[in-house]
């Protein structure tokens, strides 16, 4: 496939703007004009600032009237040459360019893929193995409890405590399925208006405790207006949740938490930056891989369901970490997204 190919190709075939196999009519025109411009433009620059030298140079070089038809050869191949060559330079250059640019984008566009087909793969397989799961857990749940009241009072302490063990696990075990089945679950979107602003005081409200425990430092750095935007409040609201909660469990030993909140133009953002001990390259490479965790506890599904919401919304999610220094989380938003329902699997 030829350069020109490679760059024609990459554009949608709709509308007047394409003619046949999905060449774009207005990058054809546009590269056209281009070229004509730059010929305009290194014509002139030979004719009014090389010319007297090269002419010069072969006057001296070939002087006398015997010379007159190689001076004159020269000058011509001479100017032919550089003007043929000098606009081909750019314009490939031009065209290597954007065909870079565009084998990037390919690139990147096949990684998000091959992490989506992993990711719903990853996601089909627990949201069956919990689906198998959560019944016998539901079972055993009420036989626990059934034969807690039967033996209320006929036990010793220690023994009843074996029991209240056991329903206790049951739960957990119910919690960690339902986490993996709310994961799998298709994200359906509800849009209407939500104040970022007012997302980031519930969170921090709802993990005080927590924050208290951990003696950090609260930094608000929230917007004087309200931060407004067409979104699905409840996984919104969870994504955040799940963002400030692994700041806060970054820094056991204490530190300060800073929670910023802005828009600009039809986009709004908030950053969650911790003093924590931040995280490799590789540990950010692999954030949002499901169950992927160095937690004790936690099945690592966080920041897989806060980057799909945000994705979700029609946004992105960033993570800037460094050992030793922190984390800071970005998120971006559409002030407003489609009004329709929009799954996800």
């Amino acid at each position: 496939m030829s350069v020109f190919t490679r760059v024609f190709l990459h554009a949608p075939r709709s509308g007047v703007a394409s003619v046949k196999k999905g060449f774009n009519l207005r990058l054809i025109i546009a590269f056209a004009a281009l070229t004509l411009v730059l010929t305009g433009i290194v014509i002139v620059t030979w004719e009014q600032v090389l010319r007297p030298y090269y002419y010069g140079w072969v006057e001296r070089k070939y002087p006398g009237p015997e010379n007159v038809e190689n001076r004159w050869k020269l000058e011509q191949r001479g100017e032919h040459f550089f003007i043929s060559m000098t606009v081909d330079l750019i314009v490939v250059s031009i065209l290597l360019a954007m065909v870079d640019r565009n084998q990037r984008r390919l690139m990147e566009a096949n990684e998000q893929l091959a992490h989506s087909e992993k990711v719903a793969t990853l996601g089909r397989v627990a949201a069956q193995v919990a689906h198998e799961v959560r019944n016998p857990l539901a079972g055993l749940l009420l036989y626990s409890e059934h034969l807690k009241g039967k033996l209320d009072g006929k036990l010793p302490n220690g023994d009843a405590q074996l029991i209240d063990k056991i329903i206790d696990t049951i739960n957990n075990l119910t919690a960690t399925t339902e986490q993996i089945l709310n994961y799998a679950r298709p994200v359906t979107l509800a849009p209407r208006r939500v104040d970022l602003n007012t997302v980031a005081q519930d969170v921090i409200q709802l993990l005080s405790t927590d924050i208290t425990a951990h003696r950090i430092e609260m930094d608000l750095k929230l917007n004087s207006s309200p931060v407004i935007g067409m979104l699905d409040e409840p996984s919104i609201r969870a994504a955040t949740l799940n963002l400030v909660l692994n700041a806060v469990q970054a820094m056991s030993t204490g530190g300060r938490l800073t929670i910023a909140t802005g828009s600009d133009g039809n986009k709004l953002w908030m950053k969650i930056e911790d003093t924590g001990s931040g995280m490799s390259a590789e540990q950010v490479k692999q954030l949002f891989e499901p169950f992927n965790t160095t937690k004790s506890r936690g099945l690592g599904l966080g920041m897989p369901y806060a980057q799909k919401v945000i994705h979700q919304h029609g946004g992105r999610i960033t993570v800037d970490s460094k050992p030793g220094k922190g984390t800071q989380v970005a998120i971006e938003l559409p002030a407003r997204i489609a009004t329709q329902d929009r799954s996800h699997q």
